[in-house]
């Protein structure tokens, strides 16, 4: 599998220009069964993907196969008692698709971080590192901030009672619960 940072990726492989391969693509995703490729702008034709669908779908272990030219989309669902997520990327190979291997860094629109942003979230990522080696693993900072809000609600709420003062216990305790969520989602 040809491997290439996202500093590293040429011009030409996004271009598509003077390629070798029939296309160049980046795994999206891949779970047991399914795999989501993007492929690289130069290479979004329907010349070049539709033979390597069409390839895909005569293979009796691939159960359908979806594509979106101009977002440079392709889904592979196959069956994952027959066709293990390694040999599905052979598949792919064998059939001229390049997977270039994109770091894992987020993307961020504009400029990257400042230098403030970034000690920031050290700061916060060491401290929550510490926090989980204190307490065993019981517990990090996911969990106390909104933990934290949520007793600053009840606090409000016993000494203020059901008053709509300055900052009023419902608005704490939506914070607690919506923090609570974001910060744990999987999504």
């Amino acid at each position: 599998m040809a491997i290439a940072n996202k500093h590293n990726i040429s011009q030409q492989a996004l271009n598509g220009e003077n390629c070798n391969s029939a296309l160049e693509a980046q795994i999206v995703s891949q779970t047991p069964g399914r795999v989501r490729l993007r492929v690289f702008p130069g290479y979004r034709k329907q010349q070049k993907i539709t033979p390597i669908a069409n390839a895909l779908k005569a293979r009796l272990e691939i159960y359908q196969v979806k594509t979106n030219i101009p977002s440079g989309s392709i889904t592979v669902l196959h069956g994952r008692e027959l066709l293990s997520s390694q040999d599905m990327l052979l598949v792919l190979q064998d059939l001229g698709v390049n997977l270039i291997k994109v770091s894992q860094e987020p993307i961020r629109s504009g400029a990257s971080s400042s230098n403030a942003a970034a000690e920031v979230i050290k700061t916060a990522t060491d401290l929550n590192r510490q926090v989980k080696i204190a307490s065993n693993n019981t517990v990090d900072l996911r969990f106390l901030f909104p933990l934290g809000l949520g007793m600053l609600a009840m606090r409000q709420l016993i000494v203020k009672g059901w008053q709509l003062e300055l900052i009023p216990w419902y608005v704490l305790a939506w914070y607690a619960l919506d923090s609570f969520i974001k910060i744990n989602s999987t999504e």
